[in-house]
């Protein structure tokens, strides 16, 4: 998620204190912010090497697992590589540097808007990336300091919380479809049947970079763990739409199947809800609002998929 970037107001001149013990050549070099997301802020130095500085202490986590786990994993697409870590200025843990990664940030909008999603060359270049991801040796991961996910404890957990702060924010019908979607997820033992790999954890489509009609490029692989594959295709799911995934899963060789359209249903709905509980226990009002618009869309698309599915049903009895 790209977020407005809000930045203490004497930000540059901490910025620019720490960069002298690790790029001292630049420290006086041209700073601009380049975006925010939950965890943590990005500088652009140099108009050449962006700086990631944590916003919190998961922030702060993230950036020690990217630098264990990207020296060692090769991909066909760039990603970032870490020049430097040093402590942050701006808060917790440590904050990196790396050179740009090449490709522009779109929003779901503007790669709808370009027919990126209708085209050959993305759907090729996202199967591969994919694939490449889940292969990554798994007891490496492991050692790399890869945390395991066990999503059913960690859904279940969340769900009272869910109950007592979101539920309430919808409609009654709102609050049943999610709570329907929740319980269900968690009660069918095929949702966790699955062979734990190493996955990104976040490929949306404003972490895929794009030059031209092509993708050139894959970051943030703060959320990376080992954990259900088919969670790396949740954004997607919800941000490219099911005609997407359908022919990445096909290119990758993979059924697309009733159960798999029903997880990525799910997800789609639990990560706004997540993050309304987020902005609720932050304080960030806008963030609160925002999720909430999504989550509701979300619902209402939801529930039109289930009112043709029924439709089509009836019609052939």
């Amino acid at each position: 998620m790209i977020r407005r970037v809000s930045l203490p107001e004497d930000w540059e001149p901490r910025v620019r204190s720490a960069l002298g013990g690790v790029l001292p050549g630049l420290r006086d070099a041209p700073l601009r912010p380049l975006g925010a997301g939950l965890d943590n802020v990005t500088v652009l130095l140099d108009g050449s090497i962006v700086l990631r500085l944590p916003k919190n202490d998961d922030g702060a986590e993230s950036i020690e697992r990217e630098a264990r786990l990207l020296p060692e994993l090769v991909l066909d697409l760039p990603i970032p590589r870490f020049l430097f870590t040093a402590p942050n200025p701006l808060g917790p843990g440590s904050f990196c540097g790396y050179a740009l990664v090449p490709g522009k940030v779109l929003s779901p909008g503007q790669w709808h808007a370009r027919g990126l999603l209708d085209l050959p060359g993305p759907v090729e270049q996202v199967a591969r990336t994919l694939d490449a991801v889940h292969a990554f040796p798994v007891e490496k991961a492991g050692k790399l300091g890869m945390p395991t996910w066990d999503l059913r404890d960690d859904f279940a957990a969340d769900l009272s919380s869910i109950r007592e702060e979101v539920l309430p924010k919808l409609t009654p019908g709102e609050g049943r479809a999610l709570l329907d979607a929740w319980e269900g997820y968690l009660e069918d033992d095929a949702n966790f049947a699955y062979r734990p790999t190493l996955t990104h954890g976040d490929v949306s489509l404003d972490h895929l970079l794009v030059t031209g009609d092509e993708i050139t490029g894959l970051i943030d692989f703060g959320d990376a763990e080992i954990g259900d594959p088919d969670y790396d295709l949740s954004y997607l799911w919800a941000e490219a739409g099911s005609g997407f995934v359908r022919r990445v899963q096909a290119r990758r060789g993979l059924p697309f199947t009733g159960l798999l359209a029903r997880k990525l249903g799910f997800w789609s709905l639990a990560d706004p809800a997540l993050d309304v509980l987020f902005g609720l226990r932050e304080g960030e009002p806008e963030l609160v609002d925002d999720a909430l618009g999504t989550l509701r869309a979300r619902l209402a698309a939801e529930a039109g998929e289930e009112a043709r599915a029924e439709a089509q049903a009836a019609e052939t009895r």
